[in-house]
């Protein structure tokens, strides 16, 4: 898992490497629950959010996840 850390913040030491894994996981949960529930809003409205090439929901989860949580490291 640190390897995996590595690889998304270079140069982070120990004790920020644990945030960091922390930050994350709470955020992939916030964003799971998010893209779930856009999901069901979508389909109970019969919306059609382009069913072709759409990402799954863990998909989703992860690449905002991805994309928010280093800012949370910067400063």
């Amino acid at each position: 898992m640190a390897e995996r850390t590595e690889r998304l913040m270079p140069g982070l030491r120990e004790k920020e490497s644990t945030d960091f894994r922390l930050i994350f996981a709470l955020a992939f949960f916030a964003f799971l629950l998010e893209a779930i529930g856009r999901r069901v809003v979508m389909r109970a409205m019969r919306i059609e959010g382009g069913a072709e090439g759409e990402k799954s929901v863990i998909a989703e989860a992860k690449a905002a996840a991805c994309k928010y949580v280093p800012f949370a490291f910067m400063g």
